[in-house]
């Protein structure tokens, strides 16, 4: 009952948060996506996999990721209200933070999906594989979006 009430959550904050995060036009939103349709996946096999504990584990950390790149998006939303004569660098603090938190997030999940040692069927293997690009891809993003956020700091000094 609980995950199927987290799930409301996530999809109507999704839903919420994509009107929002269009504005700025980020790829993150673009990975944001795939790693929900991942997930959706995911959720397919769980009923019929012999990996029950990997592929829950899976779905977790989609659904993880996706709350952690919807509340940046709602963060990214918020620092675009701020007035000009109000900006500081703590608001640009705080989103390199939170990005930096999601970043160490992906390489945990990395390497968490790197250190499975047991036989996995192959549609597990193939969600692993997937993912594990979407967090390299996310991680590569997130880089580009710390250099614009370290640049924007520079601006306000």
């Amino acid at each position: 009952m609980k995950k199927i009430t987290f799930i409301m959550l996530v999809l109507f904050s999704f839903f919420t948060v994509t009107g929002q995060a269009v504005a700025f036009e980020s790829k993150l939103l673009d990975i944001h996506n795939k790693i929900l349709e991942e997930s959706k996946k995911i959720k397919e096999i769980f009923t019929g996999t012999k990996d029950v504990i990997l592929v829950s584990t899976m779905w977790d950390s989609c659904i993880v990721t996706i709350t952690q790149l919807e509340a940046y998006f709602f963060m990214v939303s918020i620092f675009n209200s701020i007035n000009e004569k109000d900006m500081g660098e703590e608001p640009v603090d705080h989103l390199s933070s939170w990005l930096n938190k999601i970043k160490k997030t992906n390489e945990m999940n990395i390497n968490s999906l790197n250190s499975v040692s047991h036989p996995v069927s192959p549609d597990t293997e193939l969600h692993m594989a997937a993912l594990k690009v979407y967090y390299k891809r996310l991680n590569k993003e997130i880089d580009e979006e710390l250099e614009k956020l370290s640049a924007l700091k520079k601006v306000l000094e």
